[in-house]
């Protein structure tokens, strides 16, 4: 795969450029001696600045080599990561440093009594929080740095290549987190072997992964527009991205699972990379949400003590690989591995299952597991000799239910200088309980209609009904329920239950058919002043249609097609409407709340009631002038943005007029009397 972006301005390209030199320009006397890694990406919040919303934070694992001749043994002490938006037209869109966050040697203790020198490397990690710009297609983070360790068998130059890593994330509108692997990624094993390693991968969001082997980065370089691209690392004569091991070598990959088998001829040390792709179901679609890189060094060295016989599990206990088990029940399956030479044996468990103490209910041998900085998976040790057993057992709780099984990663190995393995991984797939119920009521009812609804089967501990299309009315967590149905969308009545364990059920629908009422034209807000002689119509055929009002009156039209109506004056009227074979159609009539209402009468006695003169919602109509005339047409009050405030100040008692105009121009005109 080649990163192409071919619309970088000279500002991004001269950037890159640097970049590149930067990277290619370290010798190989101050080589950081890089070993392998990947990132990784969790989304956090859309809280970022306006211009930059969308907050990620990204994770490095980087491998460093710890040999004497190493520029950069523990890790450098920061790193460049950048990120480009997908194509169509690519572009740079930020830069990130990360700081090292902390790192430590993961050499493999050698075997007692044993004298092969086990690859000494460092594990570093950069966690950092990026802040990106709105895109539609997502964003490419990608890491370069120089140079690879030396002497990896299957590279032309290794000292010379460049290690890229690169992982796409998905756009802030889809929020996502990356896979991240479970295991490590330097392996040692022993010349001759076939060995099994697993590059299994665990995702938080319980997107489906499939694994594939792929062919290794390069250096960042330009082509001949000076658009930026990655390219691939050059494999020595003989060896390729899908024959690492070259004639005679074996390396496949279950795309399932992860679990790989490798065998070299030859001793000595070998690149390879895993992409693991992330699918997710979107509108009854799978769609592949991106594709995280991962390099791996493979060691093959001679190891003392000749042929040795691998492990191997008892045919019952793989027998079955595959479980399936609902929120609330528990699942339980023992694992036996024995070595015919009865050598000492260590089992190692790894799951998200076995994530500690609290959260998930899961053991193994009665052991919850510790979960390593940097790594999604916890893992128990068990260890015996000739024959070895792993009680695994796990308790669903409710909300542990997703499409996809967890892994649980079974590796046996035995102790000895040509120390052998064998790996089996079990899927575990937690479901939600079933609702083993259905719904009965009305199925075809008209727009404003109330239907009953009941439960066929057996009792839930809860019910939980949702209705899209109409409303409850009346009890609502029940086995019985009624519903009032209104036209417009799909109708629909759902009902999820609770398990007596308390966890959530599958749901169970029951579609409905409503019919709406004739289609009813006229105002469904009135003027408190202008509440009489409203006018509503049906549009169609004449027919002999029944009217009926609540806190109101049918004036005329009563059996025709239009009617006028009064409402009570400051009330919410409901206008029904039926006519012969068809459905009743509601309208709710409300009062304005943006009209003016001028109240004609003010008794400024200082008791507070009617002290002002009150023109209602005038304070939704900002810059209202108001003037205000005695009886003689002598101005005796104006105000340029009245806000209720004339309680008769130079005014005796009697009639007097008011002149109003809003800031629209619109004029109202109008009287009203003072009492002292």
């Amino acid at each position: 795969m080649r990163l192409f972006l071919p619309s970088l301005g000279p500002a991004c390209r001269a950037a890159l450029l640097l970049t590149a030199w930067l990277v290619l320009g370290l010798n190989s006397a101050s080589a950081s001696h890089l070993v392998g890694g990947e990132l990784t990406y969790k989304f956090l919040d859309g809280n970022g600045p306006s211009d930059r919303p969308y907050r990620y934070e990204i994770t490095a694992q980087i491998y460093f080599s710890k040999e004497a001749s190493s520029y950069a043994p523990d890790g450098t002490s920061n790193i460049i990561v950048t990120f480009y938006n997908k194509p169509p037209r690519p572009v740079l869109v930020a830069t990130l440093d990360i700081p090292r966050s902390s790192f430590a040697e993961i050499t493999a203790p050698t075997p007692p009594g044993c004298f092969q020198q086990e690859p000494r490397v460092t594990l570093a990690r950069y966690v950092g929080i990026v802040e990106l710009p709105v895109v539609a297609n997502g964003y490419m983070a990608v890491f370069s740095a120089s140079s690879r360790s030396p002497g990896i068998v299957n590279l032309l130059a290794p000292q010379s290549e460049t290690m890229t890593l690169t992982v796409d994330m998905t756009p802030g509108t889809m929020r996502n987190s990356s896979p991240t692997f479970t295991d490590r990624a330097v392996v040692a094993t022993c010349l001759g072997d076939n060995s099994f390693v697993l590059n299994n991968a665990y995702d938080a969001d319980g997107d489906r992964l499939q694994y594939q082997f792929a062919q290794p980065m390069g250096a960042v370089a330009t082509n001949s527009l000076g658009a930026p691209y990655i390219r691939y690392v050059d494999y020595a004569r003989g060896y390729y991205w899908n024959a690492p091991f070259g004639t005679g070598g074996i390396n496949t990959i279950d795309a399932i699972t992860g679990l790989a088998r490798y065998y070299s001829p030859t001793q000595g040390t070998f690149l390879l990379a895993i992409d693991v792709q992330e699918y997710r179901r979107i509108n009854g679609q799978e769609v592949l949400l991106g594709t995280t890189r991962r390099d791996i060094l493979l060691v093959v060295r001679a190891c003392a003590g000749g042929v040795n016989t691998a492990p191997a599990f008892t045919p019952a206990s793989v027998a079955q690989t595959y479980y399936q088990v609902q929120e609330g029940q528990s699942l339980g399956f023992d694992v036996t591995a024995f070595d015919t030479p009865g050598q000492p044996l260590t089992m190692n468990v790894s799951s998200a299952l076995l994530d500690g103490p609290g959260g998930i209910d899961a053991t193994l041998n009665g052991q919850v597991g510790a979960v390593a900085v940097g790594l999604p998976a916890g893992r128990v040790a068990v260890a015996g000799a000739g024959t070895l057993t792993g009680a695994f057992r796990l308790r669903a709780g409710c909300g542990l239910a997703r499409a996809t099984p967890y892994d649980v990663v079974v590796t046996v190995t035995d102790q000895a200088c040509n120390s052998q393995s064998v790996v089996a991984v079990f899927r575990i797939l937690v479901t939600r309980p079933g609702l083993a119920v259905s719904l009965s009521g009305e199925s075809v009812l008209c727009a404003g209609a109330t239907g009953t609804y009941r439960v066929v089967g057996p009792a839930l501990a809860v019910y939980n009904w949702t209705v899209y299309g109409g409303r409850l009315v009346g009890p609502t967590n029940g086995a019985t329920v009624q519903v009032k149905w209104t036209a417009g969308v799909p109708s629909r009545l759902t009902l999820r239950g609770t398990t007596p364990a308390g966890c959530f059920t599958d749901s169970v629908s029951y579609a409905v058919n409503v019919r709406p009422g004739p289609v009813v034209t006229g105002p469904l807000v009135y003027c408190r002043q202008r509440n009489t002689n409203l006018p509503y119509r049906i549009e169609g055929p004449q027919l002999a249609y029944q009217w009926s009002i609540a806190n109101g009156t049918i004036v005329s039209g009563q059996g025709t097609n239009e009617v006028q109506v009064d409402i009570s004056e400051g009330l919410t009227a409901t206008l029904e409407v039926a006519g012969p074979g068809t459905c009743t159609r509601e309208l709710r009539v409300g009062p304005d709340n943006t009209c003016l209402a001028f109240f004609n009468v003010i008794t400024p006695n200082g008791d507070r009631q009617n002290d002002w003169f009150v023109i209602e919602n005038v304070e939704r109509h900002p810059k209202t002038a108001l003037t205000i005339f005695n009886r003689w047409g002598r101005q005796i009050y104006q105000s340029a943005d009245y806000q209720n405030t004339f309680g008769g100040e130079n005014a005796g008692p009697g009639l007097h007029y008011y002149f109003c105009q809003l800031a629209d121009g619109t004029v109202y005109k109008g009287w009203f009397e003072i009492i002292r």
